[in-house]
């Protein structure tokens, strides 16, 4: 056989088989009616793109802005000296909730027109985590910090955070 006719043979049966292939794409085989029984949905899992995590009663939540504003202004009342000119540090704030409580946690850095009292305070404290709760009716309040240096647990080693909500954020271990 010469070569061209090799070439036009295999080419036929390329064209067949890629013939016999589209052919079979459209058969299937049923199982049931098309509306029987169907996986379900990521909607019915409570896992859809954009909805909270759960775990446990606990779930991770994004921070609107009005929780980041009363958690700071909570430790900032609380702090020795007061702090006025904070702000959580950015990628360090935690949000969730268990059963009804909400749980914060977050570091602190000085802002503009920060005094120097308000500087130092911060210098070394203010490198920790700091941990917030507020419970129905009671507002946001000051209830743990890492000590320094922190605990290679994170925010599972603070008894005050629950281990599911802990778990929920990765132990409050912000990525490298």
């Amino acid at each position: 056989m010469a070569r061209s006719e090799r070439s036009l043979s295999r080419g036929v049966a390329l064209g067949m088989t890629a013939a016999a292939v589209l052919l079979l794409a459209g058969c299937t085989q049923s199982a049931g009616p098309p509306n029987g029984p169907q996986p379900p949905s990521p909607s019915a899992s409570g896992t859809t793109a954009g909805s909270p995590v759960r775990t446990g009663g606990c779930r991770s939540l994004t921070v609107p802005a009005t929780v980041k504003a009363a958690v700071t202004a909570a430790y900032g009342k609380q702090a020795q000296p007061p702090l006025t000119h904070i702000a959580s540090v950015k990628g360090t704030f935690y949000y969730g909730s268990c059963d009804g409580v909400r749980y914060a946690g977050t570091r602190f850095q000085p802002t503009a027109g920060s005094t120097a009292a308000e500087q130092v305070a911060l210098q070394d404290d203010g490198a920790a985590m700091k941990y917030f709760v507020d419970r129905p009716g009671t507002g946001w309040r000051y209830t743990a910090g890492d000590g320094f240096p922190a605990d290679p647990r994170g925010c599972a080693a603070i008894s005050e955070i629950p281990a599911a909500l802990a778990a929920l954020w990765d132990d409050c271990r912000a990525p490298a």
